[in-house]
């Protein structure tokens, strides 16, 4: 779960001020941000008053971007926007070789180490990923991105196949939990990350335990809770309980409580459904309406939600193979298309030589 790798881009236009985003929409605007822990972000307000809030309480912390000193930052922010993240690593490399813009705005070094997380997840560099999370723990100990941090590295190692070093992250999130006092928030997401691993549990005593953890996040933690019936969803597609999981996933997308990432694995959902209804059809124009219909709730997961990198590269794959058994001018068409772009976006990924291969592409 990539939910802490999800956060928007700090905004591209000078502030003249700071900025703290809260988790419930409402945006503070404060002379200076003096802190950002995993336990709180501290500021400054005209007339020389501080202030705090717990970090649970703040999605985002927008600094002021107008220094020439940050101009290596700003491009590297527009360099990510643009989806050119081998740049933006690069330009953020230099922000954090030069010790005077360290000196003079600490706050740099944890925001471009996370921003560089989100980039070699957007690259499918998963051993990138991981060895920056360390990083960025090892630095700065205390920082904000402390807790999202560690559940990108466990998901970037279950990502890469090491799902053993995937639940070791989830195990030592969890052991942080009381020790850091971390948000309840990230015992929960680590409990349903550490189930989705577990391979000992399967089918229905899955599906059991999942719609447990729907019911007990459901009020306090309903991001979380949404997660879980996604997974649920996902077990019914398995199942071949087409019309179900359909439903299911239709009331995630309807439901208004899930965040992005919820969202575009619902979409994702919808799209699985549909692309194996078209491969159990014998209709041949039937299957073809069903194989549309898959290729255009992937392409949604993968135009809508770029940040989403565990489902972005999949997604791309379902859709050039559902235009590829389309079929005729149009299939072929789309289907080379799509992939294309998967194979240039994410060399890296798994899904890039399987479409290869699947669309016969290979040596083309």
């Amino acid at each position: 779960m990539l939910c802490a790798l999800s956060l928007a881009l700090l905004s591209l236009v000078p502030l003249p001020q700071e900025e703290i985003v809260l988790v419930n929409g409402k945006v503070l605007s404060v002379e200076k941000v003096t802190g950002e822990t995993y336990k709180e972000v501290t500021f400054k307000v005209k007339g020389g008053s501080s202030g705090r809030r717990d970090a649970d309480k703040v999605r985002a912390v927008n600094h002021d971007l107008s220094s020439p000193s940050l101009d290596d930052y700003v491009l590297a922010l527009e360099a990510m926007d643009g989806g050119k993240y081998v740049d933006a690593i690069q330009l953020l490399n230099e922000v954090l070789d030069d010790s005077r813009v360290i000196r003079s705005k600490p706050w740099v070094v944890q925001h471009s180490l996370n921003l560089q997380i989100r980039c070699m997840f957007s690259l499918a560099d998963f051993e990138g990923v991981a060895v920056t999370v360390d990083k960025l723990l090892q630095k700065e100990p205390n920082t904000f991105f402390y807790a999202p941090a560690l559940m990108a590295k466990a998901e970037a190692k279950a990502l890469a196949g090491d799902r053993v070093g995937a639940r070791s992250v989830y195990g030592q999130l969890s052991s942080e939990i009381s020790a850091k006092e971390l948000p309840e928030r990230w015992a929960r997401e680590a409990e349903l990350g550490s189930l989705l691993l577990d391979d000992s549990v399967k089918g229905s005593a899955k599906m059991s335990k999942l719609q447990q953890l729907v019911e007990k996040n459901r009020n306090e933690f309903p991001t979380v809770a949404s997660r879980a019936n996604v997974e649920i969803g996902n077990i019914m597609v398995q199942n071949k309980d087409y019309d179900r999981a359909q439903n299911f996933f239709e009331d995630i997308v309807k439901g208004g409580q899930a965040d992005d990432m919820v969202e575009a694995a619902a979409y994702s959902g919808l799209g699985d459904v549909y692309y194996q209804r078209g491969l159990n059809t014998e209709d041949l124009n039937e299957a073809k309406v069903h194989f549309k219909t898959a290729a255009l709730n992937h392409l949604r997961v993968a135009l809508t939600y770029k940040d989403q990198i565990r489902l972005v590269p999949r997604s791309l794959f379902y859709a050039a193979e559902s235009y590829h058994r389309v079929g005729g001018e149009e299939g072929k068409f789309h289907s080379r298309r799509i992939a294309g772009r998967l194979v240039n976006a994410y060399p890296r990924s798994p899904w890039a030589p399987r479409v290869m291969e699947a669309l016969n592409l290979r040596g083309g």
